[in-house]
């Protein structure tokens, strides 16, 4: 029987029984299915800030003996994929990120063909460690796969054996966590603004369940935007909030190409702490250009100034 011929050269992850306050920092200590610290592949606490709702959808979907993938939708930098690694790091759960590359070939993501003597041969990847080990697994962007790759998962994602490409029969662990996250649903909608996504089989979308997730309410917002700048102003920050409220709807009415993400309004942070000083500029108005505005034409950016304008309460430069 062929054996296999990857080398685990990572510790072995031991389960144990950790608490909603070792996972998610919330006062609970109801217990939580996790593994004992220390393994270099689980990924770093950032103290990241949990909306509550969503550690209630987690726990709920995380009760189950064997939990389906997860397939989660959402708008670009809303915090899909860094809830999952941050999940991953509450739960001290060694984390293979599988990212969506268009060009990837079916085979190539559950291993890699190799030169070997002379020979070439197929190595599975850790990919496949994580799925016999019970290990978290996140399919970053799995919408940029081509609709050939997710029927080759197909059998992983109902955890069953799964025979490689050299023999290698692969068992799947009844624990094994797997998160998908995507700008879409998969089933072509949303693809005229997201470039380079695919639509997928309905038989390999029916092995999901599906969650939508949407940018944080204000409060965590602002708490997400504190924790990477502890020296701004809370009244910055909540009008920072509010301006990305504005153009979230001006967005969902078509009248910008695109919403704000959590990660401009970081941005918009960081580059307004810099240039807080300058008398040559509105530093208020260039941060904001430098972060988000100067990605739209000058006529909608006129009217995302009028809402900074309105929050800030700082008359917006003439453009």
């Amino acid at each position: 029987m062929p054996q296999n011929t990857f080398n685990a050269a990572v510790s072995v992850a031991k389960l144990t029984e950790l608490t909603v306050k070792d996972v998610f920092g919330l006062n609970s200590n109801m217990p939580v299915t996790g593994f004992e610290a220390g393994h270099p592949l689980a990924p770093t606490k950032i103290g990241y800030v949990w909306d509550k709702k969503i550690v209630m959808d987690l726990l709920e979907w995380m009760e189950e003996i064997s939990p389906d993938p997860l397939w989660i939708t959402g708008p670009t930098g809303c915090g899909k994929t860094e809830m999952a690694v941050q999940l991953g790091a509450g739960l001290n759960a060694p984390t293979i990120i599988v990212t969506g590359r268009k060009d990837a070939e079916p085979g190539e993501v559950l291993g890699k063909i190799w030169l070997e003597n002379g020979s070439t041969v197929f190595k599975p990847g850790l990919l496949i460690e994580a799925y016999e080990k019970g290990w978290m697994i996140i399919f970053d962007e799995i919408d940029g796969f081509s609709p050939e790759v997710g029927v080759c998962l197909h059998r992983l994602l109902e955890k069953k054996p799964l025979t490689l490409d050299n023999g290698y029969v692969a068992h799947p662990h009844q624990r094994a966590l797997m998160v998908a996250t995507a700008n879409t649903r998969g089933d072509g909608e949303g693809g005229d603004v997201y470039a380079s996504t695919n639509i997928f089989n309905l038989a390999t979308l029916n092995r999901f369940e599906k969650w939508e997730m949407d940018y944080p309410s204000s409060e965590v917002e602002e708490a997400i935007i504190k924790r990477h700048l502890e020296d701004l102003d809370d009244r910055a920050i909540a009008s920072m909030v509010k301006v990305a409220a504005d153009i979230r709807t001006a967005y969902d009415q078509g009248h910008c190409p695109g919403p704000i993400s959590v990660r401009d309004l970081i941005r918009w942070g960081k580059k307004l702490a810099i240039c807080g000083h300058r008398t040559d500029v509105k530093p208020i108005y260039h941060a904001f250009d430098k972060a988000f505005g100067n990605g739209v034409n000058r006529h909608v950016r006129a009217a995302l100034h009028k809402f900074v304008q309105t929050h800030f309460n700082v008359l917006a430069p003439t453009v």
